[in-house]
C-alpha cells in the first residue's frame, strides 16, 4: 500500500517522482476532481494539480465519478499506475464515492499496491477511518445532513488536517481546534509544502 497524501500536490508533486520507480514510459494517473463538483469556483487549485502533474510527464486521464460506468473505472485502475484525488469537499466526495460502489474498489486496489494513492486537501482527509471532524467546516453544512455515517476509507489510523499555516484556511482549522478534547483519533497538521507518504506500516514526512 503506497500513499501519498498532500495539502497542495502542486507545490509537493516532484516529492511524488521521486518515490516512483524509475519507467522510460508515461505513468497514467486517473485524475479525479469530483470533490468540487457542486461549487462555481475558479477551481484554480484543479488546474494547479493536473499541471504539476503533466510537468512531470504524467498521461492524464480525466475520470468523472459522477457518469463513468463501474466497469470502466476498475479497467481504468489496472490500466493506471496513481489515482489522484483534487481538493474540494471532503463530505460530499467520500459520499460519492459510496453512492456510485467506488470506495470499496479504490481500497482493494490500494492495499493490494495495485495502484498508488495520491491526493490533496479533501483527498488526503477521506482515507482516515473518522472524519466527522470535517462537519464542523461551515462549507461543509449543506452535505452533513446527507451523511449516514462519518467514515472515511479507512486506509489510515489518522486524520490530515491540510493548509496548516494558509491563512485562507485559519478560521476553519480553529474550529477544528476546538473540536479535540471531544475527539480520539490521532491527527496530522500538514503546511502547503509538506506531504505524508505511507507506504505498507510506515509514515514518512517528507517536505520541498
Amino acid at each position: 500500500m503506497k500513499l501519498f497524501l498532500a495539502s497542495a500536490l502542486d507545490k509537493t508533486a516532484p516529492l511524488l517522482a521521486k518515490k516512483l520507480p524509475k519507467t522510460k514510459k508515461p505513468r497514467k494517473v486517473l485524475f479525479v476532481e469530483n470533490a468540487d463538483d457542486y461549487s462555481e469556483s475558479d477551481k484554480s487549485w484543479i488546474k494547479l494539480d493536473r499541471e504539476a502533474l503533466v510537468k512531470l510527464g504524467f498521461e492524464i486521464v480525466e475520470t468523472d465519478l459522477r457518469t463513468i460506468p463501474q466497469e470502466e473505472f476498475t479497467k481504468n485502475l489496472k490500466t493506471s499506475d496513481v489515482i489522484h484525488f483534487c481538493g474540494g469537499s471532503v463530505l460530499y466526495l467520500i459520499s460519492l464515492l459510496r453512492d456510485k460502489g467506488f470506495d470499496k474498489i479504490i481500497v482493494e486496489f490500494v492495499r493490494k499496491d495495485k495502484i498508488i494513492y495520491s491526493s490533496s486537501s479533501a483527498g488526503s482527509m477521506i482515507v482516515a477511518k473518522d472524519i466527522s471532524l470535517s462537519a464542523v467546516d461551515t462549507g461543509e453544512e449543506k452535505f452533513v445532513s446527507k451523511m449516514k455515517d462519518f467514515s472515511g476509507l479507512g486506509l489510515t489510523n489518522f486524520l490530515i488536517i491540510p493548509h496548516s499555516g494558509n491563512a485562507e484556511f485559519l478560521e476553519g482549522n480553529k474550529k477544528i481546534i476546538e473540536q479535540l478534547p471531544k475527539y480520539s483519533q490521532p491527527l496530522i497538521f500538514l503546511y502547503d509544502n509538506q506531504v505524508v507518504w505511507v507506504e505498507d506500516d510506515k509514515v514518512e514526512f517528507l517536505f520541498i
